[in-house]
């Protein structure tokens, strides 16, 4: 299936690891030019070289702070002066450290504001006038399952990813008259560092070993495994796609059928 994606320019953020180099691997491969930005450079600088091995098109990449502002605004202008102008944007940024409600402080909310809302905000706001010129134009938010289903102790995670996806919902409404689709994808139980790190510490919280805790974290999976970050990685660039032309501000899981919900 040809995605209709070939010389599209697309930003990826949070691309040095786990489901962020998925994505900027699999939208390479399908010809799209694509801007990789992690916080760590020698990280980043071989996730980009691994992705440059199957790319079919341009691969640049930037370290940046998508917490700070002045790092966020040298991202759009190197980005402007390599590539031009940007197509596509996946949004993605690590998980706040897990905390109940109760104990989270102002600064780790602040923190957490900075990095999962306001960087989402900045970011569009640079790309988005363009796309609207060339009346095309795709945004995907990578957030997590907690915007369907709270999950426990992750409350700084919980609170601001659903901020930010009826955020897009709300953009998703001004936009789709200029054929720009905004959508967000809500992983659950993705086989990444996070989750191997969110495992341990529950194991640790519960007095048990990682592997005992595994085996019942497992049950409440139907597909009865983890996902892999490229699974997760094909329905995002079905979303950057020219196919997925009439999906639009949605929220699409991809757990496994973890969720309980309905929808």
């Amino acid at each position: 299936m040809d995605l209709g994606i070939t010389g599209k320019n697309a930003l990826i953020c949070g691309a040095s690891q786990g489901m962020g180099k998925a994505i900027a691997t699999a939208l390479s491969a399908e010809g799209a030019n694509v801007f990789m930005c992690a916080r760590t450079e020698q990280t980043l600088a071989e996730a980009a070289e691994l992705v440059k091995q199957t790319a079919k098109g341009k691969v640049e990449y930037l370290p940046t702070d998508l917490s700070n502002e002045e790092s966020r605004h040298k991202l759009s202008e190197t980005i402007k002066q390599r590539l031009g102008d940007i197509d596509i944007i996946v949004h993605n940024t690590g998980g706040p450290q897990p905390t109940p409600a109760e104990e989270t402080s102002i600064e780790a909310w602040q923190k957490g504001f900075d990095s999962l809302f306001k960087s989402v905000v900045h970011i569009n706001q640079a790309f988005v006038p363009a796309m609207k010129t060339a009346g095309w134009g795709r945004i995907i938010n990578v957030t997590s399952l907690s915007v369907v289903e709270p999950i426990a102790n992750l409350a700084v995670s919980n609170a601001i990813r659903s901020a930010a996806t009826a955020m897009m919902k709300t953009l998703s409404d001004e936009l789709a008259p200029f054929n720009i689709t905004v959508n967000s994808v809500a992983p659950g139980s993705i086989s990444t560092g996070r989750v191997e790190d969110l495992i341990v510490s529950r194991a640790r919280k519960n007095k048990v070993s990682r592997d005992e805790y595994f085996a019942d974290y497992i049950k409440a999976i139907p597909a009865g495994r983890l996902g892999s970050a490229e699974e997760f990685a094909n329905v995002v660039c079905f979303l950057a796609s020219e196919k997925a032309s009439y999906v639009t501000g949605s929220t699409i899981c991809v757990d496994g059928g973890r969720r309980r919900s309905t929808y």
